[in-house]
């Protein structure tokens, strides 16, 4: 199936497979590695990302679940190229 995501701002598209969570589709198609498989049960949170603002665990919502939504990932709170947002900075 086609997704299109608005991730970080700039419109994206792959063609994934349906059981495809969104963590491996920004992990594998966009390469944004940032967001991590840690207890991949959603408990752990080091797969969070913020779909339209709110934050989700991705490894638990499937990629074509996220079809035409605002993904942020940890890569987009940058204030700009080359800089670290505060989270990214604090660890």
């Amino acid at each position: 199936m086609k997704v299109d995501l608005r991730i970080n701002g700039a419109n994206r598209s792959a063609d994934v497979e349906p059981r495809k969570t969104l963590l491996d589709v920004l992990r594998e198609n966009f390469l944004l590695n940032g967001a991590h498989a840690g207890c991949e049960h959603g408990v752990c949170g080091a797969c969070t990302v913020l779909v339209d603002g709110e934050p989700v665990r991705s490894c638990l919502m499937f990629a074509v679940q996220a079809d035409g939504y605002e993904i942020t990932t940890i890569e987009g709170q940058a204030p700009a190229p080359g800089e670290l947002s505060v989270v990214q900075d604090a660890f």
